[in-house]
């Protein structure tokens, strides 16, 4: 999985469970749009780790996985909570030395999240591949979309076992 220090990258998780309802206000609660939560680690990744895969080889110091929302739920108030939560973790730390450059998040969604694509491009912000199944974007921090259904296998399979734990 990695090559280093011998340290799992994820030995300092914390899973999070984030409500996004205000993320659709103005939405109707009787089609289920009143609590939904994603599930979210916040992990540290060790410094000299390196994960051989396009998706962990993304990861930088602080790290956000965002995964368990549909396509359809992904959309730029996400993007906007997420850089907030992101700005609040980064605000909690004890460290000075780090910066925005620092932090990642990583959206995971099973297929393609077309509304925040839609609403990223219309708002123009940048989005590029960064390889099967991977998008990359910048909005504070660096982003990066992984679509489960597009990923080769084996880095499926790695994702699916990281966010399992």
């Amino acid at each position: 999985m990695g090559k280093g220090n011998g340290r799992c990258a994820c030995c300092t998780t914390e899973n999070i469970g984030l409500d996004l309802s205000s993320c659709w206000m103005g939405a109707n609660p009787a089609k289920g749009y009143a609590h939904r939560a994603v599930k979210t680690i916040a992990f540290r990744k060790p410094t000299g780790l390196e994960i051989r895969n396009r998706v962990g080889g993304f990861l930088k110091k602080y790290n956000l996985i965002v995964y368990g929302p549909n396509n359809g739920d992904l959309n730029i108030d996400v993007v906007f909570l997420l850089n907030g939560y992101a700005c609040l973790c980064r605000a909690d730390t004890s460290s000075t030395t780090g910066n925005a450059r620092d932090i990642t998040i990583s959206l995971v969604s099973r297929d393609r999240p077309r509304e925040l694509m839609q609403q990223l491009a219309e708002a123009e912000i940048p989005v590029w591949e960064l390889g099967q199944g991977i998008y990359g974007f910048q909005y504070m921090f660096d982003f990066q979309v992984a679509v489960l259904d597009e990923l080769p296998m084996q880095e499926k399979a790695w994702l699916e076992g990281l966010v399992a734990q």
